[in-house]
């Protein structure tokens, strides 16, 4: 939606400016109060500075003028739940998809709102109507890049949940069971590690990084010739892989002095 005449706008709030950019955004509405465009960046502003409530009406003013644009409905319906207001929120996102069916935000928002809300089975159904309409919806890459915006902000348990249902979606997709390594390991909980990555390199034997976090679990459990052998399998894998190498030689040496 951005368009060259917002551009120090924008660069205002990708630089945490957001009280400027809402100084910026008024002055477009406050020109043409018939700007969609504008009112949109102004809600945006409003949100990045923590006023929600000037946005949400900035944005209610922007689908007042165009009722039918699914980003705009989004946008309310997400307002709606930063004011943990989770049902109003559906309300949008329905609407948001009735819009335009195929809007793989609309669907994502949708599915996210209803998990929030405990309501799996519907989310999952939700999921599964989506993909018939925006097939696009399947595609791992953005639920990952929740599960890390989840994992990056240290909650490894959320982290592991969202993960786990994202499998009750997609129970083969091998991308989010291999992302639940990570916070499995941050957690500690090294048997479900190695479980997961014999799980995974059953599957997909060359599956080199599957073998490195498998052996680093079984260090953690301290079953030290398994992990050798685990560090073995990637380095026969990948013989210049000198990760595997360097933890297999600090595993040895680590073993001779329990010898010693």
């Amino acid at each position: 939606m951005a368009e060259k005449r917002f551009e120090d706008g924008i660069f205002l709030m990708h630089t945490d400016r957001f009280e400027e950019a809402v100084e910026f955004f008024k002055d477009f509405v406050d020109i043409d109060p018939s700007d969609v465009e504008a009112w949109y960046k102004l809600a945006v502003a409003y949100l990045g500075a923590g006023r929600l409530d000037e946005g949400q009406a900035s944005a209610e003013r922007a689908v007042d003028l165009d009722p039918s644009n699914p980003e705009l409905l989004d946008l309310l319906g997400g307002i709606s739940s930063l004011k943990n207001d989770d049902e109003g929120a559906l309300e949008f996102f329905d609407r948001a998809i009735e819009a335009r069916p195929d809007h793989i935000r609309g669907w994502i928002s949708k599915v996210m709102t209803l998990r929030n809300l405990d309501r799996i089975d519907e989310a999952v159904e939700a999921y599964r109507q989506g993909v018939e309409k925006a097939p696009a919806l399947r595609d791992p890459d953005e639920w990952n890049d929740l599960a890390g915006a989840i994992y990056d902000r240290g909650d490894y348990q959320a982290a592991i949940d969202f993960l786990d249902f994202l499998l009750t979606l997609e129970p083969e997709e091998s991308s989010y069971k291999f992302n639940k390594l990570g916070p499995l390991s941050k957690l500690k909980r090294y048997d479900a590690v190695v479980d997961l990555a014999e799980e995974l390199i059953e599957s997909m034997p060359d599956f080199v990084p599957g073998w490195m976090v498998r052996g680093i679990a079984l260090l953690g459990l301290e079953r030290y010739e398994e992990a050798v052998e685990s560090f073995d399998q990637a380095i026969l894998l990948d013989p210049t892989g000198n990760e595997a190498r360097e933890m297999k030689k600090r595993t040895l040496e680590y073993l001779e002095e329990l010898k010693g």
